[in-house]
């Protein structure tokens, strides 16, 4: 019997390589798994990971199955709230908001959504409700949609996702100092990736403002940073030469100051 229980070791594996983007992997770990778990709340926490990444690998069958288990288990109605969280956040990063955003604006419309141990639940709805609306270009619900969120949880663990999709937002509406502010506040958030992105935010902020010098500076700056997995080198290199050529025709001798 002993050889049947699922370690937290073995759990925090097969998640871990789901964080890390290796579904197939965390997938076929949390299969097996499943095959020796009795406990319905180890049980719960395998098919939350199914489902999450068997959505992203395009895998109805197995999601669908997984739904059908989670079903049978305890206080299911509150599980297929978080089942359909999970799904909305792999359509966001599939592409497919639209459908992310059935789903979460049914959610949000549930018995439990103002129930005290449902915060969390519902903060996290509210972020990626208005990561999906970013990504449908619907910016000012977006921003409306931030705005709840923060009501809930001020400095969250998606604070970082929503500062970016803000300034996102925010430039497309073309308020560029407020796009800038925003952008700014990624930088002091312990994350290089996502810093880096900011910095592109900025930039172009600076770009659309005629701002050119400034801009330049940060473009060179990113460049140093490069490669990263969020910016492209080559939207750089192009920012880099337009500020370059517009500083040069500005200039009464030909060259940037």
């Amino acid at each position: 019997m002993h050889n049947r229980i699922v370690r937290e070791q073995e759990i925090e594996a097969a998640e871990t390589l789901s964080g890390q983007g290796d579904f197939a992997a965390a997938l076929g770990l949390a299969q097996k798994m499943l095959k020796r778990s009795r406990d319905d709340e180890t049980r719960l926490r395998l098919l939350f990971n199914v489902v999450g990444c068997a959505t992203r690998l395009n895998r109805a069958d197995i999601t669908d199955e997984a739904v059908q288990a989670i079903e049978q288990l305890p206080n299911s109605k509150e599980s297929r709230m978080f089942v359909d969280l999970l799904q909305a956040m792999a359509y966001i990063e599939l592409g497919k908001a639209s459908e992310a955003l059935d789903l979460i604006n049914a959610n949000l419309n549930s018995e439990f959504v103002d129930k005290p141990n449902f915060q969390d639940w519902k903060y996290e709805s509210l972020v990626h409700k208005g990561l999906a609306l970013t990504r449908l270009a619907r910016c000012e619900e977006a921003l409306g949609t931030f705005n709840a969120a923060h009501s809930i949880q001020s400095n969250g663990k998606y604070e970082t996702d929503m500062l970016i999709a803000q300034s996102n937002c925010l430039t497309a509406l073309k308020r560029y100092d407020e796009a800038y502010n925003v952008a700014s506040l990624v930088l002091s958030r312990d994350d290089e990736e996502m810093s880096t992105l900011a910095m592109q935010y900025m930039a172009e902020c600076r770009m659309w403002q005629s701002r050119v010098a400034e801009a330049l500076e940060l473009y060179v700056a990113i460049q140093k940073r490069l490669p990263s997995r969020l910016v492209q080198e080559e939207r750089i290199q192009t920012g880099i030469k337009k500020a370059m050529a517009y500083l040069e025709k500005s200039q009464p001798h030909g060259k940037p100051s």
